[in-house]
């Protein structure tokens, strides 16, 4: 349903829908004439006691006349063109029509006169006050014209209701009063159905307009009556639930909500016990492929006249934010390990120096040979490891500014995998292979930093396979203008245990790891706004994930 108003609450169906009430106005007189002429006519002509073979004759006239009329009324109506002169068409001719029914069975006296009480008041009804004066006035001229139209029509008879019509005058007057009475009444009547019309399209777009809101609210709702049977999901319910609200409405909560969302099922009943809201809880369900789903909820009682009527539940999920507090948390113990990460480098390397380069001095000059050649070549290898180690912590504790450029994905990677072909620490049994997706990918990214992300991804699948293997380096088009690449190699994997540490400070499953290298391309791909993942399976290799936004034409423009 969209946001628009409904049709009926637009400028022509306003003005449209009161026409229409009209023309079914005059097509429910044409049936009532009909009915009216097919009861009233036989009983009112035959069984007159004067009647005659030339009574048969102005009854089979008389319905013949109604019967055809009617139809070409009822063509008219139809079709739909000039509502008011159809209407003082029908109004004329059903004067007409009683004037010479009523001439020709006994003229003012006739039965068929209380007729004209009919027509006046159709005429009220459909035309209104203009209506009703016409019909009057009409009525009320063929009424002084009878004693002529009989004379006209050389039908003379004494009508069956002599002694209980009024006379002209008192009829005339009833006739006019009627009139204008009928046309006050038409014309309330109209007032009436206006206002309850736009009653009804008031109800209507507000109607339309809480369904909109709560169809566009990105929170779920869920209503349930007093019986605690579930009587609307929105669509954000609907998707955080994993069930179809035509499916559950009407069934009982208990029965509608499975155990996986026992802890929703369980606040909505509580409400609906006590007959309080509750106010913000935290909950933890499962959606239903299994995956743990934190959302936020409280309840509110629905009540109407004083008494509960059933309880409606708002609930939003909380993986986002869960998943950004989680990030905070991580970047304050960063921040906290960099500054003393910082500190410890500093300190280390200030006492690494002298150490590293008198060892060198005196290997260079003393000419050791043996177990003393082994122990000074010792010395001075661990002293490079420790010195390679102070430079991994100094430069994940300090941040250096981003020199952003656009980059040339399928460029700069393609230049990464040769160099890795070539790299003297790839195992010799290891293929590189990279896989584009499409030409024409760019990022907006610091060239030496991102380049630092892809050696420390490279040189973590290539040494996961030391047997030999496959490193496959892929980019693909991600959703929301984001571009993926990913590390894939075919090694042993990460126990599921681990996995979760990945990207913590110092944590490693390597030998000779500082676990610092994946914390430091964690940072780097988060200050260019990406994220950085890794899916592993014991057995099935590892594949690490980097998501970039991709550059935007303005940024392309300028590059070139």
């Amino acid at each position: 349903m969209g946001t628009g108003l409904p049709r009926s609450a637009s400028p022509a169906g306003e003005v449209l829908r009161p026409v229409v009430d009209r023309w079914a106005g005059l097509r429910s007189l044409i049936r009532a004439r009909l009915l009216i002429a097919t009861l009233a006519l036989p009983i009112g002509v035959l069984l007159r006691p004067e009647s005659s073979q030339a009574a048969w004759w102005v009854l089979w006239w008389a319905l013949l006349a109604v019967g055809v009329l009617s139809a070409i009324f009822w063509l008219g109506a139809r079709i739909q063109r000039g509502l008011t002169a159809q209407i003082y068409a029908q109004l004329t001719t059903d004067l007409v029509v009683i004037t010479v029914l009523s001439a020709y069975t006994g003229g003012r006296d006739s039965q068929f006169m209380l007729f004209f009480g009919l027509t006046v008041i159709s005429g009220g009804l459909l035309g209104r006050i203009a209506g009703g004066a016409f019909a009057a006035s009409g009525a009320c001229a063929a009424i002084l014209a009878m004693p002529a139209i009989t004379h006209l029509l050389s039908a003379r008879g004494t009508g069956t209701l002599e002694a209980t019509l009024p006379p002209p005058g008192t009829l005339i007057a009833f006739l006019a009063t009627v009139g204008m009475l009928s046309g006050v009444l038409g014309e309330r009547v109209r007032r009436t159905r206006d206002d309850l019309e736009q009653t009804a399209r008031e109800l209507d777009r507000v109607r339309l307009d809480n369904d909109a809101i709560l169809r566009h609210l990105t929170t779920g709702i869920l209503t349930v009556d007093a019986e605690a049977r579930v009587a609307y999901l929105n669509p954000a319910a609907e998707q955080m639930l994993g069930m179809r609200s035509l499916d559950v409405r009407g069934q009982a909560i208990g029965e509608a909500l499975p155990d996986r969302l026992a802890s929703l099922r369980d606040v909505v009943l509580e409400s609906l016990k006590r007959r309080a809201p509750r106010a913000r809880a935290e909950l933890l369900m499962q959606t239903a492929a299994g995956v743990a789903l934190p959302v936020g909820a409280s309840t509110n009682l629905l009540s109407h006249e004083d008494g509960v009527t059933g309880v409606v539940a708002v609930f939003q999920n909380l993986t986002e934010v869960r998943e950004m507090e989680r990030r905070v948390r991580r970047n304050e113990t960063l921040a906290e390990v960099g500054a003393l990460a910082a500190a410890i480098a500093h300190e280390l390397r200030n006492g690494l120096h002298p150490i590293s380069g008198s060892a060198e001095c005196l290997q260079r000059e003393l000419h050791l040979e043996g177990e003393n050649a082994v122990l000074m070549s010792l010395i001075i290898a661990e002293c490079t490891r420790l010195n390679r180690f102070v430079t991994d912590l100094l430069g994940y504790s300090r941040d250096r500014d981003l020199a952003l450029e656009t980059l040339d994905l399928d460029e700069h990677l393609s230049e990464l995998c040769q160099a890795l072909e070539r790299d003297p620490r790839r195992p010799e049994k290891v293929v590189v292979r990279y896989e584009p997706a499409v030409s024409g990918q760019f990022v907006h990214a610091d060239r030496e930093q991102i380049r630092q992300v892809w050696l420390n991804l490279a040189t973590n699948a290539l040494e996961a396979m030391p047997g030999g293997g496959t490193l496959s380096v892929r980019t693909r088009v991600g959703s929301g203008n984001q571009v993926l690449i990913e590390f894939a190699d075919e090694g042993p994997g990460i126990a599921a245990q681990d996995l979760r540490r990945i990207g913590q400070p110092f944590f490693t499953t390597k030998e000779h790891g500082t676990g610092l290298g994946v914390p430091i391309a964690l940072r780097i791909v988060e200050r260019h706004g990406g994220t950085l993942v890794f899916d592993s399976e014991p057995g099935r290799g590892t594949r690490a994930r980097v998501t970039l936004p991709a550059a935007e034409p303005a940024v392309l423009d300028a590059a070139a």
